[in-house]
């Protein structure tokens, strides 16, 4: 063989280990990504995971929150409309007392004497002309 064939020889080795190195090289980078990226698709599937949680437990404590203020909103409601009838009937109740109070002093006769006679002197509650 001549100088020539071996360094041709020596060139086809080279060429070929630095081939098969390249392709290791290759199939082991590869492979590293391959973990890294399975690695981060965990990771985010977690995290994709967890967040989903909170958000469906945020969604339950705003669900139990908003049935919360509608239900005192149709307490609050049911209170507001009671409020007018409970004062209406109360004024209702004493007007039906002063004017069967009324009628009761009519039938006895006279207003006036009878008023002075029931009330003894309380100023407050003597008729507007004697005060006068």
């Amino acid at each position: 063989m001549t100088t020539f064939g071996w360094w041709g020889l020596i060139a086809g080795a080279l060429c070929s280990g630095a081939a098969l190195g390249g392709w290791l090289t290759l199939r082991l980078a590869c492979s590293r990504h391959k973990a890294e990226l399975r690695q981060a698709s965990d990771e985010l599937q977690q995290r994709f995971t967890a967040k989903i949680d909170q958000l469906r437990a945020a969604q339950v404590r705003v669900q139990t929150e908003l049935e919360q203020a509608r239900s005192g909103f149709k307490r609050q409601l049911a209170v507001a409309t009671e409020e007018p009838r409970a004062v209406a009937a109360r004024a209702e109740e004493r007007l039906r007392a002063a004017y069967s109070e009324l009628d009761r002093l009519r039938r006895n006769g006279n207003v006036a004497e009878t008023v002075e006679a029931e009330l003894d002197g309380f100023a407050l509650t003597l008729p507007m002309r004697q005060g006068m």
